[in-house]
C-alpha cells in the first residue's frame, strides 16, 4: 500500500496533519480538564498547578482514544485539501495513478492508527483511569471530603419489613459479586404483642472471609456468627437469603471503560460463568475489534470530499458534508451501542454494522466517482 515515492509523501503528509490535529486536541482538552481539576478537587484541596497537570494527564489517553476518529477525519480532510489546492492531485493523477492508490496511505494510516488505540492506547487509558480516580479520591478525602470509592470499602443494605441488614465489605472483585472480609450486622422488628412497632432491636453480628451472591443467597465462607448472650460459633459457610440484584451490583461497581481490551475476554467468560450479563462488557469489546474499520471509514469520508479540484468550486460545501456525514456516523455508533448493551441487538452487530456500512459506502461513492 505505501511501495511507491508519491504514496510515501502521501503517508508523512496524512501523518503530519494529524499530529497537528492531535496537539491541538491535546492542548485544548489538558487546558480544559486542568482548570476543571483546579475547580473541583482544588476547591477542598490545595491543589497545585502541576499536581492538577497530573491528574488531567491520567484522563488523557482515555479523553485522545474518544476523539481519534474527529481527528482522522480533519487530519485526512487538511492533507488531501492542500494536496488539490497545490495541484498535486493533478500531477499525481497525471502520472497514471488513480484515486485507489493516492488514497492508500491515509487508508493504512487509519488502520494502524486503530490497531493503535485497540491493543495500546485503551488498555493504558483504562489502567490510569483507574489510578486517577484513587489518586483523586485520596487527595480528597486528605481535605476532609468523604468520598465513595468503588470496589473497595463497601456499604451494601437489605431486608424486609421485618428485618434490616447492613453490610460492610473491604473489597469487591470486578464481577461486584465475590466481597471480602464482610461484616453483617442484622436487626429485627420488635412487636408489641401481635403489633409491630418502629423499635428495632439487635440479632446478630456476621464476620465472613469471604461472601458471594448466588442463586438469590449470600454464600458465606469462614465466618463468626455473634448472637446476643452467646458464645460466637465458627462456621465453615453459611447462606443468607437476600434480594440484592448482581446484575445491578455489577453495573455499580465494574464500567466497561475501566477494563483495557486484553483484560475483556476474561473479564466476560468470568462474568458468564457467575451467571451474569455480560452485555456492556461484550459490546464494548467487539466495538474495540470495529476500530480500524470505523477509522478507516472516517479517513475515506475526509479524503473523498477534498478530491475535486478546487478551481471547479463547491468545496466548502463539499467539506461542510463530508463533517456532517462523520458526525451523523459517530452518533450512529453511539447509538448502535446503546443497544447492543441493552441486549436488544447482538453486540458484533452493534458494533462493526455502522463502520461497515460507511466503510462500504464510502469506497462505492469513490468507485462511482473514480471509475463511472
Amino acid at each position: 500500500m505505501l511501495g511507491s515515492r508519491i504514496q510515501r509523501y502521501i503517508f508523512f503528509k496524512c501523518l503530519s496533519s494529524l499530529l497537528m490535529v492531535l496537539g491541538i486536541f491535546v492542548l485544548t482538552i489538558l487546558l480544559v480538564d486542568v482548570v476543571e481539576q483546579l475547580r473541583t478537587v482544588g476547591g477542598d484541596v490545595d491543589l497545585s498547578p502541576l499536581a492538577a497537570v497530573q491528574l488531567s494527564s491520567m484522563k488523557l489517553p482515555g479523553l485522545i482514544e474518544q476523539t481519534f476518529p474527529f481527528a482522522i477525519l480533519i487530519a485526512a480532510m487538511m492533507a488531501y485539501n492542500q494536496l488539490s489546492k497545490s495541484s498535486e492531485l493533478s500531477v499525481i493523477r497525471a502520472t497514471g495513478q488513480s484515486a485507489w492508490q493516492f488514497l492508500a496511505p491515509v487508508i493504512a494510516l487509519a488502520l494502524a492508527l486503530g490497531l493503535f488505540s485497540m491493543m495500546v492506547l485503551n488498555p493504558m487509558g483504562a489502567t490510569l483511569s483507574e489510578r486517577f480516580e484513587n489518586t483523586r479520591a485520596n487527595l480528597l478525602q486528605e481535605g476532609g471530603r468523604k468520598v465513595e470509592r468503588l470496589r473497595s470499602d463497601i456499604w451494601l443494605r437489605q431486608g424486609t419489613d421485618d428485618t434490616q441488614i447492613v453490610i460492610h465489605a473491604e473489597t469487591v472483585d470486578e464481577t461486584g459479586q465475590i466481597f471480602q472480609n464482610v461484616k453483617f450486622l442484622e436487626e429485627g422488628r420488635v412487636y408489641d404483642g401481635s403489633r409491630p412497632t418502629d423499635t428495632f432491636r439487635f440479632v446478630r453480628r456476621i464476620d465472613a472471609e469471604e461472601a458471594t451472591i448466588t442463586g438469590g443467597f449470600w454464600q458465606l465462607s469462614r465466618l463468626i456468627e455473634n448472637l446476643p448472650d452467646k458464645t460466637a460459633q465458627r462456621m465453615d459457610s453459611l447462606a443468607i437469603e437476600t434480594d440484592l440484584d448482581p446484575n445491578k451490583l455489577l453495573s455499580q461497581f465494574t464500567s466497561p471503560d475501566t477494563i483495557g481490551f486484553w483484560e475483556l475476554p476474561g473479564f466476560i467468560e468470568q462474568t458468564q460463568r457467575a451467571g451474569l450479563d455480560t452485555s456492556r462488557f461484550t459490546m464494548r469489546w467487539f466495538g474495540l475489534t470495529a476500530l480500524p474499520i470505523l477509522y478507516a471509514a472516517m479517513a475515506l469520508i475526509g479524503a473523498i470530499v477534498c478530491l475535486r479540484l478546487s478551481r471547479l468550486g463547491g468545496t466548502s460545501r463539499l467539506i461542510a458534508t463530508g463533517a456532517a456525514t462523520a458526525t451523523a456516523l459517530f452518533f450512529m455508533t453511539q447509538v448502535a451501542a446503546s443497544f447492543g448493551s441493552s441486549g436488544a441487538v447482538p453486540a458484533i452487530i452493534a458494533a462493526w454494522a455502522p463502520a461497515l456500512c460507511a466503510l462500504f459506502i464510502s469506497l462505492t461513492i469513490l468507485a462511482y466517482q473514480e471509475d463511472g
